[in-house]
């Protein structure tokens, strides 16, 4: 499971981002993020939809369960609203690499269906193939997402996930993502004029937030890079600054957790790129 488990946030980490509703089924309608008046000047919106599988008939007190919140992108530009909805698809089929490491990851609009349905199917082949595991074996799989923030620049979305499908413990995941007005999805190196010194405020911040002693991060068991610490593979731009997020296993063991950062603008000023940059009060 851990081999699986790197190997999935090492996808993550790389992902440049049905519309199905089951409010039948669920009982939840499509959940609209921002104002009907902006969708219908076509300005860029959000919609969150849900899908859920509980297990029928649950066996005892091991059911199997999958929720799914994810997030469709209506509106302009159509280059960023498209590369949204790619990447929302391919994070969710994404999360079959967990149990199929072969699965396809091309982006589907019933991504969110299929995903639900193989990992039921997974848990029942389970049941069937180990009867005596699966007693105490409840397999859940759930994900939230949200827009973190939004101008006219840029984008930047949080997805978390949590499941268990066997193994000694269960996994959970936080993801970040910013995009510029063109979809593209921007890598943290992409945001600033000088990593030197972004890698600096990052590993104060970091010390200072697991309280940390000022010996080197490979003599207290981190991962490094030729001695410093990586960054994160998560961050996005936020309305109070750059948020960062390592996730468990990312700089040290699991037992670990994860751990998050933020850089307020004002520590900023001079790194981030102009493009980036908060604008005056009262405009986008």
């Amino acid at each position: 499971m851990k081999k699986y488990l790197s190997a999935f946030l090492m996808l993550l980490g790389g992902l440049a981002f049905s519309c199905q509703s089951l409010s039948n089924e669920s009982g939840v309608a499509p959940e609209v993020s921002a104002t009907a008046g902006a969708e219908e000047a076509g300005e860029l919106t959000f919609i969150s939809q849900r899908v859920n599988r509980p297990e029928k008939p649950c066996p005892q007190d091991s059911c199997a369960e999958v929720k799914l919140q994810y997030l469709v992108a209506k509106g302009e530009p159509a280059a960023l609203r498209d590369s949204l909805n790619r990447y929302m698809q391919r994070y969710l089929l994404g999360l079959q690499l967990m149990n199929n490491p072969d699965a396809s990851l091309t982006p589907r609009e019933d991504a969110a269906v299929l995903v639900a349905d193989q990992f039921m199917e997974q848990q029942a082949k389970f049941r069937k193939d180990f009867p005596d595991a699966a007693v105490r074996a409840g397999w859940y799989l759930t994900v939230s997402s949200k827009p973190l923030h939004q101008t006219d620049s840029l984008v930047s979305l949080q997805i978390k996930h949590e499941g268990y499908s066997g193994g000694a413990h269960g996994y959970a995941m936080t993801t970040l993502q910013t995009f510029d007005n063109t979809g593209h999805a921007l890598k943290i190196t992409e945001l600033v004029t000088d990593t030197v010194q972004l890698r600096k405020l990052v590993e104060q911040e970091f010390r200072k937030v697991r309280k940390l002693p000022a010996t080197s991060f490979r003599r207290q068991g981190f991962y490094t890079q030729r001695g410093r610490l990586p960054f994160p593979q998560n961050a996005a731009l936020t309305l109070e600054g750059l948020l960062l997020y390592y996730n468990a296993y990312e700089v040290n063991a699991y037992a670990f957790g994860p751990t998050q950062l933020v850089l307020p603008y004002a520590q900023l000023q001079t790194l981030l790129k102009p493009a980036y940059l908060p604008r005056e009060p009262g405009t986008r």
